[in-house]
Order: structure tokens, then C-alpha cells, then sequence
């Protein structure tokens, strides 16, 4: 910049050089340049100072706006980094849950299919008992009928023995067979009743979110969960991303 009465340089912000804000008795001869082609080299000289000093200032200035678009963008990628890795566990968390939840659900059916069986052998086990006893009263009667006979002859009531020991010896079989199947049964229940508790707890805390965008979580037998597209998540964490739960089963 440069002093508006003399044209010497002056700071920035200043109108006047120092000798001619003085008063008039203490400024210093201004030395004037005598003819207009003398002074040109001095005023080029000082339009060069003046647009190095420009295209220093731009320089600076490009460096430093490039400095913070780099460092805009190295957070920008660390947070987009940060962000993928979190959604890749939850994803590994949903596909977990899923998986146990199916592995519950096999489990459960394969039971309940074991329980149908069991209850089908014991049902032909105890028609079978029945029938046996029909067969050993009907032997029984039969024996006292002989017994009773004394012109029958003894082949004929030790033969009737004998097929009245095999009789209670089958009974004997077939009680066993019966007690077994009693044993597997309960075991059956007790196992269909953890499998109850386990499906009740996940019933209670695992909810799912169809990917239709309502944005509502239901319960595993609700009648407005699809099956074929889905999150599984916690109630909790449902709640905590912003899903509303569903009013028909919660």
C-alpha cells in the first residue's frame, strides 16, 4: 500500500507515510522524481513487490484450504469405515440369532414328532394290554370252568397253564414295555417342557421386523409377520432403533 501524497510504501491501513503525518516544520523534503520516465522503474518495481506479496497470500491460502479438505476427508472416510464395522457385527449378531432361532425351531419340531410316536406306541401298547387281559379272564374263567369240570382231562388244564403262564409272562413283557415307554414319555415332557421354556423366552425377547418399512416389530406368531424377509433383534434394541411394536400381538 502506498502513502496517497507522496506514493511511498506504507503497512497496511495507514494513509499517510511517516514524514507526511508530521507537522509541516518537522516533514522532511519529499524528493519528487524530476520526469515521469524516472519514476516508472519505481513504480514497477513496486506493483512487482505488490503482486508477489498477492501470490504469496493466495498460495498460503490454497495450502491451508487444501490441509482441512484433507483432513475433512480422512474423517469423513474413518466415520464411514467406523459405521460399515459396526452394521458388519450386527449383521453377524442377526445372522447368529436367526440360526439359533431355527436350530430352536428343529428342535422343537423333532420332539413334537418323537412325543406323536411315543404316544401312538404307548396307545397300541395299552390296547394290546387290554386285550391280553380280556384273553387272560377269558383264560381264567375257561380254568375254573375245567377246574370245576372233573371229567376234563389233565392235558387239556396243563396245557391251559401253559398258555396262561405265557399269557402273563407276555403281560409281564408288555407291562415292562408299557413302564419303558411311560419312562421315555416323561422324559419326552420333560424335554418339550424346556423346549417350551426356551421358545417362551425367545417368544419374550426376540421380536422381528419385516423389511416392508413399516417400521413395527412382531412376535414370531403374528399374523402380520412375513417369514420370507426379515430382522430378528431384541425388544430392547428394536425399541432403541426407533421400531414401534405392532398392535395386533404386542
Amino acid at each position: 500500500m502506498n502513502c496517497i501524497k507522496c506514493g511511498r510504501e506504507i503497512p497496511e491501513g495507514e494513509l499517510f507515510c511517516a514524514a507526511c503525518s508530521q507537522a509541516p516544520e518537522q516533514r522532511e523534503p519529499v524528493r519528487r522524481p524530476a520526469t515521469a520516465a524516472q519514476s516508472r522503474p519505481s513504480d514497477a518495481r513496486k506493483s512487482s513487490s505488490a503482486r508477489g506479496t498477492e501470490r504469496r497470500s493466495s498460495k498460503k491460502d490454497v495450502t491451508v484450504a487444501l490441509v482441512l479438505v484433507s483432513l475433512l476427508l480422512a474423517g469423513a472416510v474413518g466415520y464411514i469405515a467406523l459405521t460399515h464395522g459396526r452394521l458388519m457385527v450386527e449383521r453377524n449378531r442377526l445372522q447368529e440369532r436367526q440360526q439359533l432361532l431355527e436350530q430352536r425351531e428343529n428342535e422343537f419340531a423333532a420332539l413334537e414328532q418323537s412325543k406323536e410316536i411315543l404316544n401312538a406306541q404307548l396307545e397300541t401298547a395299552n390296547s394290546s394290554i387290554a386285550i391280553l387281559e380280556e384273553e387272560i379272564s377269558k383264560l381264567e374263567r375257561q380254568l375254573n370252568e375245567s377246574q370245576s369240570n372233573v371229567s376234563q382231562s389233565q392235558y387239556d388244564l396243563t396245557s391251559q397253564k401253559q398258555q396262561l403262564d405265557k399269557l402273563m409272562e407276555e403281560k409281564a413283557t408288555l407291562e415292562e414295555t408299557a413302564q419303558s415307554l411311560q419312562e421315555q414319555l416323561s422324559s419326552l415332557q420333560s424335554s418339550y417342557a424346556a423346549a417350551s421354556e426356551k421358545a417362551n423366552f425367545m417368544d419374550s425377547y426376540v421380536v422381528f421386523v419385516n423389511n416392508d418399512g413399516s417400521g413395527l416389530y412382531h412376535a414370531y406368531d403374528c399374523s402380520q409377520f412375513k417369514r420370507d424377509s426379515f430382522w430378528a433383534y431384541s425388544r430392547k434394541l428394536a425399541q432403541s432403533n426407533g421400531y414401534d411394536p405392532c398392535p395386533q400381538c404386542q
